[in-house]
């Protein structure tokens, strides 16, 4: 993994001897890079070791725990709106102008066409959402269409629709809910008479009513999610929807907490209607756009700390 930071140029990597004492190697082309990073956020590093014989003349170890904290605290600490701006601050402009040069090579990645990322091909294209709570929506097919007893809800893309749309196109008509795509899930999956592939995504509550195709849905974590995908009596299908449902879970741990999808209402077990009675209150308190996105998110604790 390469960082640049506004302290240095760094290249992180395992090396065997890392792995089995849980610590990462962290190499640099200039030795003040490795001091600046162990005065300001890496207290924990090791002796820098120099070498004229490797790739990067400079290295040192750290445990794993203790560079993940670093990179932590660069985040948090991280208060500039132009990054080149800040290095020329911090190291110069000569290092700033280099890093421009890299900016300018990478920028190839934006324009030109053989870099574009390639959207996945199948002959249809699907959505798996995930709720706040790490609750799954599963839908029950309409007299068990197909032989599923619950799935998840796929379809054909149009003429000239891409695949992105169509998946959520499929979540909209067939659960009702309005969804966004938040990761890929990788690969393709193949059923009794076609391939699939899917998305994980995030739903907005309320739901609309499902098409005919939907007689019901459920909202279940992911060993219940298990349980009714293995209710269906094709095999095939049954097969490939637990292996969507494992991989769906795969890539949506990689997404933080802190971008957790929508609370649903289905996410507390004791959820209760607001009483007839209510009472209007008119609070003095304003928003900006990037608070409400957290507000409507809702919030889902998982840690006693939280609640």
């Amino acid at each position: 993994m390469w960082l640049i930071t506004p302290v240095g140029f760094f290249s992180v990597v395992q090396k065997p001897g890392d792995k089995l004492k849980g610590t990462l190697t962290l190499r640099s082309r200039v030795r003040g890079d490795l001091t600046a990073l162990k005065q300001h956020y890496l207290p924990g590093l090791g002796p820098i070791q120099e070498s004229h014989h490797t790739d990067y003349r400079f290295r040192a170890v750290a445990p794993r725990a203790e560079v993940s904290a670093a990179m932590a605290r660069m985040v948090d600490g991280l208060d500039y709106s132009n990054f080149k701006s800040e290095v020329g601050k911090t190291q110069g402009h000569k290092r700033a102008n280099l890093y421009h040069k890299v900016w300018d090579v990478l920028y190839h990645l934006q324009t030109d066409p053989e870099f574009v990322e390639k959207e996945p091909v199948a002959e249809n294209y699907g959505g798996v959402v995930i709720s706040g709570g790490r609750k799954v929506l599963l839908r029950e097919p309409t007299k068990h269409y197909g032989g599923y007893a619950w799935t998840f809800a796929k379809t054909e893309a149009k003429a000239g629709e891409s695949p992105r749309d169509a998946a959520v196109r499929a979540v909209r008509e067939k659960t009702g809910y309005d969804a966004e795509i938040r990761i890929s899930v990788p690969g393709a999956f193949k059923g009794t008479a076609s391939t699939t592939c899917y998305y994980v995504m995030d739903a907005k509550h309320p739901p609309t009513k499902p098409n005919w195709q939907t007689a019901g849905l459920r909202w279940v974590n992911f060993d219940d999610a298990r349980d009714l995908i293995r209710q269906s009596p094709n095999a095939e299908g049954r097969d490939r929807d637990l292996a969507i449902l494992d991989a769906a879970e795969q890539v949506a741990s990689a997404i933080p907490y802190k971008e957790h999808p929508n609370v649903q209402p289905e996410d507390w077990q004791e959820l209760k209607a607001m009483p007839e009675r209510q009472a209007v209150l008119y609070p003095k308190l304003c928003f900006n756009t990037d608070e409400m996105v957290k507000i409507r998110r809702g919030f889902f604790p998982t840690v006693m700390e939280q609640k």
